[in-house]
């Protein structure tokens, strides 16, 4: 098994000003641009769901290098929140989307699993969660024009988001072998999370499409059925790395990535409010 984070994970404070948004900001594509929204919308709420998941082991933790770990990914994910937080509320704000109602489906969503599942159950089902956003923040970072090309400050949250996905990918995942390491438990968490993953996901981006009257937009679907199975190929290209999760002897770090972050990691550096080194 590969061993601990073999990287700095760095606490940014990034604080994006927020321009003017294109109602489709994704290259002018309703269905792609929502599907992205879709995920936005559910960052702020989920990012404190793992902190929550994580933090309840601190007081177990007793390698201090894990501990300095859990803390820069408790840092990492509150910073990510609020961003999220504050891209959402200008798409309200600008464009009157109906985000309000989602993001309190979230709230009472999470409040649910926080009541419904044990601790361990909420830590294993962070650990799926985590490596889902893992996976598909390599994606973005193997095929960054996909990203990074695009206009105003869109393509920089994103990309910084990815970028401290990968830092802090295995840190979840080593808390729950240090404290539990049940194998069965993980993979079912990993399931439960690809059930909830793609189901809210897809229901939001149903309902902003069918309020913009968006639904029969066949273009629109056909660049959005690219975009997820060919170029960047969302669901596609993540299949292997994705099954690669149920293997008895994975960790996050057998797929060690780091050599893609680290252009973004110098051009992140100047732009930081805060950084503090793991």
């Amino acid at each position: 098994m590969a061993s601990k984070t073999p990287i700095p994970i760095r606490v940014r404070r990034m604080d994006y000003d927020i321009p003017r948004i294109p109602r489709y900001w994704y290259r002018g594509n309703a269905w792609t641009t929502h599907f992205m929204n879709a995920l936005s919308t559910t960052f702020p709420d989920g990012e404190r769901f793992f902190i929550h998941a994580v933090r309840n082991y601190e007081k177990q933790i007793r390698d201090p290098e894990l501990l300095a770990q859990m803390r820069a990914f408790i840092g990492q994910e509150a910073n990510h929140g609020k961003e999220h937080e504050a891209f959402n509320q200008a798409l309200i704000d600008q464009h009157k989307l109906p985000l309000t109602s989602k993001i309190g489906f979230m709230k009472k969503a999470l409040s649910y699993a926080k009541k419904r599942y044990s601790p361990r159950e909420q830590l294993a089902l962070t650990v799926g969660f985590e490596h889902f956003t893992a996976i598909l923040a390599n994606l973005m970072l193997e095929q960054a024009d996909v990203i990074e090309n695009l206009d105003a400050m869109y393509g920089d949250m994103f990309m910084w988001h990815a970028v401290e996905e990968t830092e802090h990918k295995s840190v979840a995942f080593d808390v729950f072998q240090e404290v539990d390491g049940d194998y069965w438990l993980r993979v079912r968490g990993m399931a439960q999370a690809t059930f909830f993953f793609m189901l809210i996901t897809v229901r939001m981006q149903y309902s902003l499409l069918k309020h913009d009257g968006k639904l029969t937009d066949w273009r629109g679907a056909l660049g959005f059925a690219k975009f997820m199975l060919l170029k960047p190929g969302m669901l596609t290209r993540i299949i292997p790395e994705y099954l690669d999760f149920y293997r008895p002897g994975f960790h996050p770090w057998q797929h060690d990535n780091r050599a893609l972050i680290e252009k973004y990691v110098e051009e992140l550096s100047p732009h930081e409010l805060h950084a503090q080194a793991a």
